[in-house]
């Protein structure tokens, strides 16, 4: 009968694992819970209707808030993909804008289009804008002289 050896580190072994709690509590951890609380609890002494009605209505509640916020967070990423595509629609346009610090409106063209943070703006001449600053749009008219007529 051959013996096999096992070479140990110097260190020796660390069994021990390190645990990270969560911040949060989700809809499996609430179930986990509810489950152990149905199969622990005294059967002389069962959970009332109304508690078990209850905890059913708050997992009810928390699944729903889970999905209207990735509804939420798909609607947010939709927005801003529409309004950085409006954005870019505006360049060449001629538009009327006036941000809430100014006290005349500008006409002008927007000569660029940039994106600060996610956010588009408009640059009108040597000012930057917002999408909500645009009170007027209207095709740009560009003069086209041709050197034959002369």
């Amino acid at each position: 009968m051959a013996i096999e050896t096992v070479n140990v580190p110097e260190g020796g072994m660390n069994l021990t694992t390190t645990r990270t709690p969560k911040s949060e509590l989700g809809k499996e951890d609430f179930l986990k819970l509810l489950t152990a609380q149905l199969s622990n609890q005294d059967p002389m002494n069962p959970m009332e209707d109304t508690e078990f009605i209850s905890q059913m209505s708050n997992f009810s509640t928390l699944e729903q808030m889970t999905n209207m916020n990735k509804s939420l967070d798909a609607f947010l990423k939709t927005f801003n993909t529409n309004s950085q595509t409006q954005a870019m629609m505006y360049l060449g346009t001629t538009v009327t804008v006036q941000s809430a610090d100014m006290e005349a409106a500008v006409t002008g063209v927007v000569d660029m289009v940039g994106f600060k943070d996610g956010t588009p703006f408009l640059k009108v001449g040597e000012q930057a804008f917002s999408l909500a600053d645009v009170q007027l749009v209207s095709p740009t008219v560009y003069d086209i002289v041709r050197e034959d007529a002369a």
